[in-house]
């Protein structure tokens, strides 16, 4: 793969995992607002939670590596319209 196909799976791959936490911090609330006794259940889903943002935070620092050797030289959530149409541009299939 090249440069732009590899910052392209980062990017999808964060955003994947992004999603994923979303729905486990979805499903933590649901369990919070039920009765106490599937505070086992709370658990297992905070441990999920805590990977989840591990991986997500993974996923960043290898997503920001391969942008910044495309020329992207600022997080993702700074990005000017220009950076958002070069980015969009890698993502197209």
């Amino acid at each position: 793969m090249n440069k732009k196909d590899d910052a392209r799976q980062y990017l999808l791959d964060y955003f994947a995992q992004a999603d994923k936490l979303n729905g486990t911090i979805e499903e933590m609330e649901q369990l919070r607002k039920s009765n106490a006794s599937k505070q086992e259940q709370l658990d297992e889903k905070v441990q999920e939670y805590e990977q989840r943002l591990d991986n997500l935070n993974s996923g960043k620092i290898k997503m920001n590596q391969s942008l910044k050797e495309l020329g992207f030289d600022k997080p993702i959530a700074k990005f000017s319209q220009e950076d958002l149409i070069r980015l969009s541009e890698i993502l197209e299939p």
